[in-house]
């Protein structure tokens, strides 16, 4: 359909990869919903750039911050309400009056002078005295400082989450029996079944909604998906079979969005639905 047998069959594996990496992204946000790594990587990333329990647990017990966890600990804080907290919580009231800005600095930095030697007390200090009793300088400073904080936390969290993710895609590649070398062999050798996906992909590839309409869409095509199929009875052909799920592991793990896009370029009209992230 798009020209040559090669190419159909990739194509096919593309659109096959998608649909598992959808349920890999859909078990990911679930695992990570059910036990708050989000919400813990964020609370731990503060208290390490705070350095201080005690103004930790201020800062995220503060009401601007307790408003976004909705009964819960926060998953996200922007700069602006992380500098608002923790110059609220150092700070008295006075730093919400114009006319008394400066002595409202002046106690935010006795408040600092007080913290403990290895907490982030030289880091705010520098920050208080860069502002020049501005204290809306001091506030772009705090979420400059947060900011990177949060890019280091997001790092880690991110490299976590991508041996969840290949540990994942493993469990589904297993789960599917989805077999690449398998897959590739009847693709190639069934000329209807690379039809039917290669009209899938060009009518126009949307996001599925759920694990369950993607298990729908993967059965309206006769793939060699599951353990129906008679096992190998030879040390070659599982080897074979152990090759094809390393592949469709490496595959799924990268991720729907990275095959979601590769598709988009196959698609008439373009491709729909924005990919699980």
């Amino acid at each position: 359909m798009f020209g040559s047998n090669i190419i159909d069959v990739a194509i096919a594996l593309v659109f096959i990869y998608f649909l598992l990496s959808v349920i890999a992204s859909h078990v990911n946000e679930l695992i990570a919903s059910i036990l708050s790594w989000r919400a813990r990587y964020l609370e731990a990333g503060i208290q390490k750039m705070l350095n201080e329990p005690g103004l930790a647990m201020k800062v995220m017990n503060h009401p601007i911050i307790q408003s976004l966890a909705q009964g819960q600990k926060p998953s996200y804080i922007p700069a602006a309400t992380f500098a608002m907290a923790l110059l609220d919580t150092l700070g008295p009231a006075a730093l919400r009056n114009p006319t008394v800005q400066s002595a409202g600095l002046d106690a935010v930095r006795a408040q600092v002078v007080a913290l403990p030697a290895d907490s982030s007390r030289d880091a705010l200090l520098v920050m208080i005295d860069s502002a020049k009793d501005d204290p809306d300088k001091l506030r772009a400073l705090i979420e400059g400082w947060f900011n990177a904080a949060m890019d280091r936390v997001g790092s880690v969290y991110k490299r976590h989450m991508q041996l969840v993710t290949l540990l994942v895609a493993l469990l589904i590649t297993l789960l599917f029996g989805a077999d690449t070398i398998a897959l590739a062999d009847a693709l190639y050798k069934e000329p209807a079944l690379r039809a039917a996906i290669g009209g899938t992909v060009q009518s126009g590839v949307t996001q599925p909604a759920s694990a369950q309409a993607v298990t729908q869409t993967l059965s309206q095509f006769n793939l060699p998906l599951g353990w129906n199929t008679p096992l190998p009875d030879t040390l070659v052909g599982w080897l074979q079979k152990i090759i094809g799920f390393v592949f469709t592991t490496l595959a799924v793990s990268l991720g729907a969005p990275f095959w979601f896009d590769i598709l988009k370029n196959f698609t008439t009209p373009r491709a729909t639905g924005a990919a699980t992230k």
